[in-house]
């Protein structure tokens, strides 16, 4: 079999390796720091640096992107985070692990591994246009394989932790990202790089700017950072302590992932027929889903809900990608993804920031229905902006073929 007909496995799987890593640090380096220092605030410490670093990162690896080519900076990224990753396996080994290190490779793992995802997006239309697949439908498999990783990641690396010393899960998760960068390696798309000046420094928010839909999905993404994170980070914890059920955390983030699963696996059958359709439908099981999540009783009712928000997710998430590859030229698409990928970084710690003044008087419910209420509105833009409509056209040449 040709590494053509390939293109579209090898992407996928080795976009799905790397979110799988970078999923199952993210539940191992908070294990492994409270290990070593017993310290929570450490490791609060530890996420926020990581958090704070991934910004500026996600700009400049817009910029690499275009300057270099999508899949040589995939590739790059995820040999970057498995030496991150590998580096806390030395020093512990040697010198020994402490906060200072844990910060240094923390930071260092952030530094790839959002540029690294950015990239694989940037890769999409090329990929969809080398293997004769469409993009809506190597879009779908992304978003599948996204949401495999997603479901898969955490749950391995805590059953690795229940029978494994912690350093030695760390070894898991940087040899996936290895294996990422074997795979996007082989991927037939050419490792495309554009000369300094082939678009000017301000272009990508330029284009931003005159283009509806993309201005649609810049705020989008910011916005709808403001409310998601503190429902996962905040909410979602604290409602199962409050019942005296933590157990019961794990499986309700399972059951999101399975709907952005079945979603995902829909998108490709569905938006093939109306993404006009598919995107609404998404936005209104997410919103549905929130307002389950928010009535906060049991267990029950707030997994039903996160199984609501799951598969709304999976219909809409991909769309964007989708406008991305067909529509922002190919030497500007980095950039662009940049922009929109740091403005939902920037605005997560501003929503936990504000979702910690709401929940100052303990009041859950309240914070539910503001998380509500505030959904509600953003999926309404969403829906109804001028950019929206623009959005979810589909489009008769995509921008992986032009030229």
């Amino acid at each position: 079999m040709s590494r053509i007909r390939l293109a579209v496995p090898l992407y996928i799987g080795g976009a799905s390796l790397s979110l799988f890593g970078n999923s199952a640090i993210t539940i191992v380096l908070p294990w492994l720091v409270l290990a070593t220092t017993g310290s929570l605030a450490s490791a609060g410490l530890i996420a926020a640096a990581a958090g704070i670093a991934a910004v500026p990162a996600t700009f400049a690896g817009g910029r690499l992107i275009d300057r270099f080519g999508a899949r040589n900076v995939a590739v790059v990224s995820d040999l970057g985070s498995a030496t991150a990753v590998f580096g806390l396996i030395v020093v512990s080994a040697t010198v020994g692990l402490s906060v200072p290190w844990f910060v240094v490779l923390g930071v260092a793992g952030a530094v790839f591994d959002v540029p690294g995802m950015t990239a694989r997006q940037a890769m999409l239309a090329d990929v969809a246009s080398i293997s004769g697949t469409s993009v809506t439908a190597v879009a779908g498999f992304f978003q599948t394989g996204f949401s495999l990783a997603f479901l898969a990641g955490p749950a391995l690396a805590g059953l690795l932790l229940s029978m494994l010393d912690p350093i030695d899960v760390v070894a898991v998760t940087a040899a996936s990202s290895a294996a990422a960068a074997v795979l996007t390696a082989l991927v037939p798309v050419v490792g495309q790089a554009f000369a300094a000046g082939a678009a000017g420094s301000g272009s990508a928010l330029d284009l931003i700017r005159r283009t509806p839909a993309l201005r649609a999905m810049l705020l989008f993404a910011f916005l709808a950072s403001l409310v998601t994170p503190p429902m996962i980070s905040l909410l979602l914890p604290g409602h199962f302590n409050e019942i005296g059920e933590p157990g019961q955390l794990g499986l309700a983030m399972s059951a999101y992932a399975v709907g952005a699963l079945a979603g995902s696996a829909l998108f490709a059958f569905v938006a093939a027929r109306s993404r006009r359709a598919t995107f609404v439908t998404g936005m209104a099981a997410m919103t549905i889903g929130i307002w389950l999540f928010a009535q906060l009783q049991g267990f029950l009712i707030v997994a039903a809900g996160m199984l609501v928000m799951g598969l709304g997710s999976g219909l809409f998430g991909p769309i964007w990608n989708v406008y991305v590859a067909e529509q922002v030229p190919a030497d500007v698409r980095g950039r662009v993804l940049g922009w929109l990928n740091m403005s939902g970084l920037v605005a997560g710690p501003m929503g936990l920031g504000l979702m910690s003044v709401v929940l100052l008087g303990g009041d859950l419910g309240l914070g539910a229905v503001v998380m509500g209420v505030g959904w509600t509105a953003v999926a309404a833009y969403a829906v109804l902006s001028p950019g929206a409509r623009e959005l979810t056209e589909p489009v008769q040449h995509s921008a992986g073929v032009d030229g």
